[in-house]
């Protein structure tokens, strides 16, 4: 009986540590400059400066022309993305779709906003398919959305998707996707010639850092500037922190702070359209100067942005000649690396994380408007990487001006700082960091390279 037993014991470990080995393997500790994935994008990157490079620069006039679309489906038990998992309850704000596009002449060009969590890997393939049927190439858009956590969820059909963002929807995804083709179609039936400007205010009241205290924050309000010579305007504008400012046991959607700030610039006289962007938003989270409740937190904040906005709106050098291309650049990615244990550096096997979410697949989305450099990241990103690269200064010496936006229809989890890599054991630092360490600066010399260049 005894000996019964000391077998079944040998057994059951020799069983739980076979599985710990097929399950389970090392973080890869390998320097990211001397693998063949961080070469590979740098022959991207050096692609697409020779692109850059032999365009035909535009001569002609710029058309602009925008739309926005509901994305909100006809059905009561919509799931949320934010939080974890919930439906919801009530309506606050209409969600959108808002589009804009963009024609130099040479090139058409587009811009896709969405008012939710993230732009969905979903949404971004289906658009990839039906964009070619009306002329268009999703090679063509810079996508984005607000980021906010009370937003319509379901919209992604892997496993770790219906746990994190609620159960898969087809209805969902269709909704999104006919709203967001309808507005694309739209504005470019409605291009009218304009004028693009940039203008920057900071705003360091209404962020901090969340994973940090007291630490560095990227404080900036970048706004785009749109004049079109029948007299109407719009803004596209970003700001860093997270649209978190409503209380999670609220089940309602809301576009959060983003929506107020958006609501009161086209309430303005001097704005007729507006769009945000989430900016670099990882690590970044909305402060609050005061004592209050989640909706008087988001009103206050919506309209100080908006004020902050409409005082510098007519300090923007506006052009009438100006180019608009779109350039994506391929990332090459190592083996995901998600850590569940730092002391060991134990990671999940990739296999396991490809099984329950697709796998790290992404690009950078160069958008050149003009003097304006802009990048979509497939991440949320970190404005305390672009203080620690100095893109600002680096842009001014090249006579630009630059943008930073998360969620470009792909996502590989959260891109911050890599000195918090090892130091910090934070949410954003260590579940959700899904590349392993160095990609702070992976994709910090990316773009440093794209702007000096």
């Amino acid at each position: 009986m005894f000996k019964e037993l000391v077998k079944k014991i040998y057994i059951s470990l020799a069983s739980l540590i076979t599985l710990a080995l097929i399950l389970l393997g090392r973080i890869d500790r390998t320097p990211l400059q001397s693998t063949e994935e961080y070469k590979n994008t740098f022959l991207n990157v050096e692609k697409t400066l020779e692109e850059v490079h032999n365009e035909i620069p535009s001569k002609d006039t710029l058309l602009i022309g925008w739309s926005a679309k509901s994305i909100v489906p006809n059905r009561k038990d919509l799931p949320m993305a934010g939080y974890g998992y919930r439906t919801v309850k009530a309506v606050r704000d209409t969600l959108y779709a808002r589009a804009f596009a963009f024609d130099d002449g040479v090139h058409e060009s587009f811009v896709l906003t969405l008012d939710l969590m993230i732009f969905p890997i979903e949404v971004r393939k289906r658009l990839s398919k039906e964009l070619p049927k009306i002329g268009l190439s999703s090679n063509n858009i810079l996508y984005s959305a607000i980021h906010t956590h009370n937003g319509v969820g379901g919209f992604n059909p892997s496993v770790m998707g219906n746990l994190s963002v609620g159960q898969y929807s087809e209805e969902v995804v269709q909704k999104i996707v006919k709203a967001s083709l309808a507005a694309i179609k739209e504005a470019t039936a409605n291009k009218v010639k304009g004028s693009v400007g940039f203008a920057k205010t900071l705003a360091p009241e209404w962020v901090t850092n969340r994973i940090v205290d007291h630490g560095t924050k990227e404080n900036s309000l970048r706004v785009i500037k749109l004049n079109r010579i029948d007299g109407t305007s719009a803004a596209i504008v970003t700001f860093n922190a997270h649209a978190t400012c409503i209380d999670m046991d609220y089940w309602i959607l809301s576009r959060d702070y983003t929506g107020e700030w958006i609501d009161n610039l086209e309430a303005s006289d001097s704005i007729d359209f507006a769009a945000y962007c989430a900016g670099m938003v990882a690590s970044h989270g909305p402060a609050n100067p005061k004592t209050e409740s989640s909706f008087d937190h988001i009103k206050d904040m919506g309209k100080s942005l908006a004020d902050s906005t409409l005082n510098v709106w007519n300090e923007a050098e506006m052009k009438f000649i100006a180019t608009a291309s779109i350039y994506k650049i391929p990332i090459d990615f190592r083996p995901s690396q998600v850590r569940i244990d730092t002391q060991f550096n134990i990671k999940v096997r990739d296999w396991v994380f490809k099984l329950a979410s697709g796998g790290l697949h992404g690009n950078i989305t160069y958008f050149k408007l003009g003097d304006i450099d802009w990048f979509g990241m497939p991440s949320d990103f970190s404005g305390e990487i672009a203080l620690d690269f100095k893109y600002d200064s680096i842009a001014k010496a090249k006579n630009k001006e630059i943008m930073i936006t998360s969620f470009n229809g792909d996502y590989v989890g959260y891109i911050t700082c890599d000195t918090y890599y090892d130091s910090l054991d934070s949410y954003e630092v260590r579940e959700m960091n899904w590349v392993g360490p160095e990609y702070g600066a992976y994709f910090g010399d990316i773009i440093k390279e794209l702007i000096e260049n």
